[in-house]
Protein backbone atom coordinates (compact mmCIF):
# COMPACT_ATOMS: atom_id res chain seq x y z
CA UNK A 1 0.00 0.00 0.00
CA UNK A 2 1.30 3.10 -0.88
CA UNK A 3 1.48 6.75 1.46
CA UNK A 4 -1.29 8.29 -1.08
CA UNK A 5 -3.78 5.90 1.18
CA UNK A 6 -2.46 6.91 4.88
CA UNK A 7 -3.76 10.03 6.12
CA UNK A 8 -1.29 12.72 7.26
CA UNK A 9 -2.07 14.63 10.55
CA UNK A 10 -3.12 18.08 10.05
CA UNK A 11 -0.70 20.75 8.28
CA UNK A 12 -0.12 23.98 10.44
CA UNK A 13 -1.80 27.01 9.53
CA UNK A 14 0.02 29.27 7.05
CA UNK A 15 1.85 32.67 8.25
CA UNK A 16 -0.09 34.56 6.37
CA UNK A 17 -3.85 32.79 7.34
CA UNK A 18 -2.90 33.54 10.97
CA UNK A 19 -4.64 36.37 11.17
CA UNK A 20 -7.63 35.18 9.83
CA UNK A 21 -7.73 31.83 11.72
CA UNK A 22 -7.56 33.96 15.51
CA UNK A 23 -10.73 36.03 14.18
CA UNK A 24 -12.50 32.48 13.32
CA UNK A 25 -11.24 31.68 16.79
CA UNK A 26 -12.49 34.96 18.48
CA UNK A 27 -15.77 34.50 17.03
CA UNK A 28 -16.09 30.89 17.55
CA UNK A 29 -15.14 31.94 21.76
CA UNK A 30 -18.39 34.35 21.53
CA UNK A 31 -20.68 31.89 20.16
CA UNK A 32 -19.54 29.75 22.75
CA UNK A 33 -20.35 32.61 25.33
CA UNK A 34 -23.61 33.40 23.98
CA UNK A 35 -24.80 30.21 23.87
CA UNK A 36 -24.36 29.13 27.34
CA UNK A 37 -26.37 32.18 28.59
CA UNK A 38 -29.39 31.46 25.81
CA UNK A 39 -32.19 28.82 26.14
CA UNK A 40 -32.73 26.29 23.49
CA UNK A 41 -35.41 23.96 22.54
CA UNK A 42 -35.39 20.25 24.32
CA UNK A 43 -34.75 18.49 20.93
CA UNK A 44 -33.72 19.38 17.22
CA UNK A 45 -36.33 20.19 15.21
CA UNK A 46 -37.68 17.87 13.09
CA UNK A 47 -36.42 16.83 10.07
CA UNK A 48 -37.97 15.65 6.83
CA UNK A 49 -39.58 12.42 5.93
CA UNK A 50 -37.35 9.59 4.28
CA UNK A 51 -38.35 8.85 0.84
CA UNK A 52 -40.60 5.77 0.20
CA UNK A 53 -37.86 3.07 -0.53
CA UNK A 54 -38.01 1.28 -4.26
CA UNK A 55 -39.83 -1.77 -4.14
CA UNK A 56 -37.17 -3.24 -6.72
CA UNK A 57 -34.59 -2.78 -4.29
CA UNK A 58 -34.65 -5.41 -1.06
CA UNK A 59 -33.62 -4.29 2.29
CA UNK A 60 -31.78 -7.57 3.72
CA UNK A 61 -30.84 -7.89 7.26
CA UNK A 62 -27.26 -6.37 6.51
CA UNK A 63 -28.92 -3.19 5.79
CA UNK A 64 -30.34 -3.42 9.58
CA UNK A 65 -27.14 -3.69 11.05
CA UNK A 66 -25.57 -1.67 9.43
CA UNK A 67 -28.40 1.14 10.11
CA UNK A 68 -28.20 -0.06 13.73
CA UNK A 69 -24.32 0.69 13.82
CA UNK A 70 -25.14 4.24 12.47
CA UNK A 71 -27.58 4.39 15.62
CA UNK A 72 -24.90 2.88 17.82
CA UNK A 73 -22.41 5.17 17.30
CA UNK A 74 -24.48 8.40 17.84
CA UNK A 75 -25.03 6.49 21.29
CA UNK A 76 -21.63 6.06 22.08
CA UNK A 77 -20.93 9.62 21.24
CA UNK A 78 -22.99 11.03 23.41
CA UNK A 79 -21.84 9.33 26.48
CA UNK A 80 -18.38 10.32 25.79
CA UNK A 81 -19.08 13.67 25.54
CA UNK A 82 -20.84 13.55 29.04
CA UNK A 83 -18.07 11.99 30.60
CA UNK A 84 -15.20 14.39 28.70
CA UNK A 85 -18.18 17.35 30.57
CA UNK A 86 -17.70 15.35 34.00
CA UNK A 87 -14.38 15.37 33.95
CA UNK A 88 -13.94 19.20 33.33
CA UNK A 89 -15.94 19.41 36.93
CA UNK A 90 -12.42 17.52 38.95
CA UNK A 91 -10.26 20.56 37.84
CA UNK A 92 -12.86 22.80 38.66
CA UNK A 93 -12.87 21.38 42.26
CA UNK A 94 -9.50 22.55 42.22
CA UNK A 95 -9.63 25.32 40.86
CA UNK A 96 -12.34 27.13 43.12
CA UNK A 97 -10.24 26.58 46.23
CA UNK A 98 -7.44 28.61 44.62
CA UNK A 99 -9.44 31.43 43.72
CA UNK A 100 -10.55 31.24 47.43
CA UNK A 101 -7.36 31.50 48.62
CA UNK A 102 -6.24 34.26 46.28
CA UNK A 103 -9.10 36.45 47.45
CA UNK A 104 -8.95 35.77 51.39
CA UNK A 105 -5.68 36.79 50.53
CA UNK A 106 -5.99 39.79 49.29
CA UNK A 107 -8.72 40.88 51.78
CA UNK A 108 -6.19 39.77 54.75
CA UNK A 109 -3.79 42.39 53.37
CA UNK A 110 -6.56 45.55 53.60
CA UNK A 111 -4.23 47.50 51.34
CA UNK A 112 -4.59 49.41 48.07
CA UNK A 113 -1.16 48.66 46.18
CA UNK A 114 -1.49 48.20 42.67
CA UNK A 115 -0.16 45.13 42.16
CA UNK A 116 -3.03 43.57 44.79
CA UNK A 117 -5.35 45.55 42.96
CA UNK A 118 -3.88 43.69 39.28
CA UNK A 119 -4.29 40.53 41.34
CA UNK A 120 -8.08 40.49 42.20
CA UNK A 121 -8.98 42.06 39.11
CA UNK A 122 -7.34 39.02 36.98
CA UNK A 123 -8.56 36.94 40.05
CA UNK A 124 -12.13 38.23 39.33
CA UNK A 125 -11.85 37.67 35.46
CA UNK A 126 -10.45 34.08 36.54
CA UNK A 127 -13.92 33.58 38.68
CA UNK A 128 -16.08 34.82 36.08
CA UNK A 129 -14.48 32.05 33.43
CA UNK A 130 -14.66 29.30 35.93
CA UNK A 131 -18.72 30.52 36.60
CA UNK A 132 -19.59 30.30 33.26
CA UNK A 133 -17.49 26.97 32.21
CA UNK A 134 -19.06 25.32 34.86
CA UNK A 135 -22.33 26.46 33.52
CA UNK A 136 -21.81 24.84 30.28
CA UNK A 137 -20.11 21.80 32.02
CA UNK A 138 -23.77 21.74 33.62
CA UNK A 139 -25.76 22.24 30.35
CA UNK A 140 -23.84 19.73 28.62
CA UNK A 141 -24.50 16.64 31.18
CA UNK A 142 -28.14 18.16 31.60
CA UNK A 143 -31.32 15.58 31.08
CA UNK A 144 -32.26 15.79 27.16
CA UNK A 145 -34.33 13.64 25.18
CA UNK A 146 -32.81 11.14 22.84
CA UNK A 147 -34.81 9.55 20.49
CA UNK A 148 -34.94 5.31 19.78
CA UNK A 149 -37.09 3.08 18.57
CA UNK A 150 -39.53 2.79 20.98
CA UNK A 151 -43.82 1.06 20.75
CA UNK A 152 -44.62 2.83 17.43
CA UNK A 153 -41.77 0.66 15.74
CA UNK A 154 -43.48 -2.93 16.39
CA UNK A 155 -47.50 -1.60 17.10
CA UNK A 156 -49.81 0.26 14.60
CA UNK A 157 -52.22 2.60 15.56
CA UNK A 158 -54.77 0.39 16.37
CA UNK A 159 -53.16 -1.94 18.62
CA UNK A 160 -51.90 -4.46 16.61
CA UNK A 161 -48.39 -5.41 16.05
CA UNK A 162 -47.04 -4.63 12.55
CA UNK A 163 -45.78 -6.49 9.87
CA UNK A 164 -41.89 -6.84 10.57
CA UNK A 165 -40.29 -5.12 7.72
CA UNK A 166 -36.58 -4.74 7.31
CA UNK A 167 -36.81 -1.46 5.49
CA UNK A 168 -39.47 -0.04 8.21
CA UNK A 169 -36.93 -1.25 10.73
CA UNK A 170 -33.91 0.42 8.69
CA UNK A 171 -35.78 3.88 8.38
CA UNK A 172 -37.04 3.87 12.24
CA UNK A 173 -32.84 3.60 13.06
CA UNK A 174 -31.83 6.42 10.52
CA UNK A 175 -34.41 8.61 11.72
CA UNK A 176 -33.31 8.20 15.45
CA UNK A 177 -29.24 8.15 14.54
CA UNK A 178 -30.27 11.87 12.58
CA UNK A 179 -31.98 13.27 15.58
CA UNK A 180 -29.10 12.02 18.10
CA UNK A 181 -26.78 13.29 16.13
CA UNK A 182 -27.90 16.97 15.74
CA UNK A 183 -28.12 16.68 19.60
CA UNK A 184 -24.85 15.49 19.95
CA UNK A 185 -23.92 18.58 18.31
CA UNK A 186 -25.19 20.74 20.08
CA UNK A 187 -23.73 18.96 23.74
CA UNK A 188 -20.50 19.35 21.63
CA UNK A 189 -20.90 23.02 21.87
CA UNK A 190 -20.86 23.20 25.69
CA UNK A 191 -18.45 20.33 26.07
CA UNK A 192 -16.04 22.90 23.93
CA UNK A 193 -17.31 26.30 26.12
CA UNK A 194 -16.35 24.35 29.16
CA UNK A 195 -13.21 23.39 28.02
CA UNK A 196 -11.90 26.72 26.68
CA UNK A 197 -13.35 28.78 29.72
CA UNK A 198 -11.87 26.30 32.30
CA UNK A 199 -8.30 26.54 30.45
CA UNK A 200 -9.09 30.79 30.19
CA UNK A 201 -9.58 30.34 33.92
CA UNK A 202 -6.36 28.49 34.28
CA UNK A 203 -4.24 30.49 32.49
CA UNK A 204 -5.92 34.28 34.19
CA UNK A 205 -5.09 32.28 37.74
CA UNK A 206 -1.57 31.51 36.60
CA UNK A 207 -1.16 35.31 35.61
CA UNK A 208 -2.46 36.83 38.54
CA UNK A 209 -0.16 34.66 40.95
CA UNK A 210 2.89 36.77 39.44
CA UNK A 211 1.67 39.94 41.09
CA UNK A 212 0.34 38.34 44.26
CA UNK A 213 4.04 36.43 44.72
CA UNK A 214 5.04 39.84 44.44
CA UNK A 215 2.96 41.23 46.98
CA UNK A 216 3.44 38.94 49.33
CA UNK A 217 7.34 38.83 49.25
CA UNK A 218 7.55 43.19 49.37
CA UNK A 219 4.98 43.05 52.33
CA UNK A 220 6.49 44.11 55.65
CA UNK A 221 5.53 41.26 58.41
CA UNK A 222 2.91 42.03 60.69
CA UNK A 223 4.10 42.16 64.46
CA UNK A 224 3.36 39.13 66.89
CA UNK A 225 0.67 39.85 69.39
CA UNK A 226 1.27 37.79 72.89
CA UNK A 227 -2.02 37.14 75.09
CA UNK A 228 -0.60 36.82 78.55
CA UNK A 229 -3.45 35.25 81.04
CA UNK A 230 -2.95 34.81 84.67
CA UNK A 231 -0.28 35.53 86.66
CA UNK A 232 3.77 35.13 85.10
CA UNK A 233 6.33 33.97 87.32
CA UNK A 234 9.87 35.02 86.01
CA UNK A 235 12.80 33.20 87.11
CA UNK A 236 17.10 34.45 87.34
CA UNK A 237 19.96 33.79 88.99
CA UNK A 238 19.48 36.84 90.95
CA UNK A 239 16.16 36.44 91.92
CA UNK A 240 17.21 33.17 93.11
CA UNK A 241 20.15 34.83 95.31
CA UNK A 242 17.65 37.21 96.60
CA UNK A 243 15.25 34.57 98.19
CA UNK A 244 18.57 32.93 99.70
CA UNK A 245 19.58 36.32 101.32
CA UNK A 246 16.11 36.76 102.58
CA UNK A 247 15.78 33.43 103.92
CA UNK A 248 19.66 33.53 105.46
CA UNK A 249 17.95 37.12 107.25
CA UNK A 250 15.20 35.02 108.78
CA UNK A 251 17.44 32.53 110.37
CA UNK A 252 19.60 35.66 111.85
CA UNK A 253 16.66 37.13 113.65
CA UNK A 254 15.65 33.91 115.14
CA UNK A 255 18.87 33.59 116.69
CA UNK A 256 18.99 37.48 117.74
CA UNK A 257 15.34 37.01 119.38
CA UNK A 258 16.91 34.67 121.45
CA UNK A 259 20.16 36.33 122.15
CA UNK A 260 20.83 40.46 123.08
CA UNK A 261 18.86 42.13 120.66
CA UNK A 262 16.56 44.41 122.04
CA UNK A 263 12.79 44.04 121.31
CA UNK A 264 13.01 47.64 118.83
CA UNK A 265 15.81 46.33 117.29
CA UNK A 266 14.05 43.61 116.39
CA UNK A 267 10.76 44.90 115.16
CA UNK A 268 12.50 47.26 112.87
CA UNK A 269 14.42 44.50 111.30
CA UNK A 270 11.12 42.45 111.18
CA UNK A 271 9.79 45.21 109.18
CA UNK A 272 12.60 45.08 106.78
CA UNK A 273 12.34 41.84 105.70
CA UNK A 274 8.66 42.10 105.43
CA UNK A 275 9.04 44.77 102.87
CA UNK A 276 11.97 42.99 101.70
CA UNK A 277 10.27 39.78 100.83
CA UNK A 278 6.84 41.64 99.63
CA UNK A 279 8.93 43.60 97.19
CA UNK A 280 10.36 40.26 95.80
CA UNK A 281 7.13 38.57 95.15
CA UNK A 282 6.29 41.62 93.47
CA UNK A 283 9.33 40.77 91.16
CA UNK A 284 8.67 36.98 90.84
CA UNK A 285 4.41 37.13 90.36
CA UNK A 286 3.61 40.35 87.54
CA UNK A 287 -0.09 40.34 86.00
CA UNK A 288 -1.23 41.66 82.34
CA UNK A 289 -1.89 45.54 83.38
CA UNK A 290 -4.41 47.34 81.44
CA UNK A 291 -5.32 44.09 78.84
CA UNK A 292 -7.66 45.01 75.58
CA UNK A 293 -11.25 44.15 74.92
CA UNK A 294 -9.83 40.67 73.30
CA UNK A 295 -7.55 39.94 76.03
CA UNK A 296 -4.45 40.49 74.38
CA UNK A 297 -1.45 43.30 75.16
CA UNK A 298 1.80 44.07 72.18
Amino acid sequence: MTSHFIAKPPSPVKWNAIPQYLRRMGQSVAYIIWQIVVPFKSRPDEIEPLPEPDPSITVSESHVKQCQWIFDQAESRRVNLEQKAQSTFSLMVFLVPLLASIFVFILSRGTTSRTLFLTSVLAVISASFLLLGFISAVRAVAVKGGETLFLNSVIDESGQFRKYSESFHARGLLYCASMNTAMNDHIAQFVKGAHILTAAAVVVLLVAAIPASIALSTAPTSPVQTQIVGPVTFSSPELISLSGDVAAMKKEIEKLSSAKATEGELKLLEQKIQKLDEKLGRIQRVAPANPSKNGKTP
